[in-house]
């Protein structure tokens, strides 16, 4: 079984607590990425994806440039050890109906695992059983 470490996006963007949403939605532009972590100095705080932009930024109609990304992050944010197994987090992901997913080493983030990830490794899986 593979770990989802193996898998993982190492060095994650980040952006400080005090981002705006519209910093935000440049750096996930700029990176093309679908996640960004939130610190608060060096503590991961939060995580901002896709889905949080479309249901609490555009849905509500609120002003990108002014609001803290504070007010739309997700926190906690789910983690998970790096040495946990892609199928645990598949699990894990798909009960909590969540798409990106912080990895950890020593209860430090260092990574994300993503849908995306994910995809890649049972893509790779099934490519490899049909040889």
């Amino acid at each position: 079984m593979s770990d989802i470490g193996d898998y993982m996006t190492e060095k994650p963007i980040s952006l400080p607590v005090d981002a705006t949403v519209e910093e935000a939605a440049q750096s996930m532009k700029l990176h093309n990425i679908g996640s960004l972590f939130i610190k608060n100095g060096d503590e991961f705080v939060g995580i901002v994806t896709q889905t949080d932009f479309a249901q609490k930024v555009i849905s509500k109609g609120m002003e990108t440039e002014t609001t803290p990304v504070s007010e739309i992050m997700t926190s906690p944010m789910f983690t998970m050890d790096r040495y946990a197994t892609i199928e645990e987090a598949n699990a894990f992901m798909r009960k909590h109906k969540i798409g990106h997913l912080g990895v950890t080493d020593d209860d430090k983030i260092v990574g994300i695992l993503s849908i995306s990830n994910l995809l890649n490794y049972f893509t790779q899986r099934v490519f490899r059983m049909s040889e």
